[in-house]
């Protein structure tokens, strides 16, 4: 079988709000769906929601690392956060009640920069 992902659209968009109730563990709200289209393609909305909280952390200074979870299956959702510079630290076994697979993987996000090392500093193995 074949699935193909495409933007969302007026016509698609009670499709994506079934999806949504029968997969995650959250429901969203009518507003979320109104802002989904507004905004064209959920991975836009992703990115935009995630650079909002990175930038109110960075700017507030006072945080260390940003944590979330994420279903151990969802390839997509771990490569969106990995490209922000999250790491997977950890897996936690039965952390979803209802739905498969149930374990999830805990990802971090280092905001502070140790000591000695500019935030362009790269990590090199001599």
């Amino acid at each position: 079988s074949r699935i193909e992902l495409g933007d969302v659209t007026p016509h698609n968009i009670k499709q994506l709000k079934r999806l949504n109730q029968v997969i995650f563990p959250v429901s969203y709200n009518d507003k979320f769906y109104k802002d989904v289209l507004e905004v064209g393609e959920l991975a836009k909305l992703g990115t935009k929601m995630l650079n909002h909280v990175l930038n109110i952390c960075e700017k507030d200074g006072t945080f260390d690392n940003i944590y979330l979870h994420v279903q151990i299956s969802n390839e997509s959702a771990i490569d969106f956060y990995r490209k922000f510079g999250f790491e997977i630290i950890e897996t936690k076994k039965n952390y979803y009640k209802r739905i498969e697979p149930a374990d999830a993987h805990v990802l971090q996000k280092n905001l502070k920069v140790p000591s000695g090392q500019s935030a362009d500093t790269q990590k090199t193995d001599n």
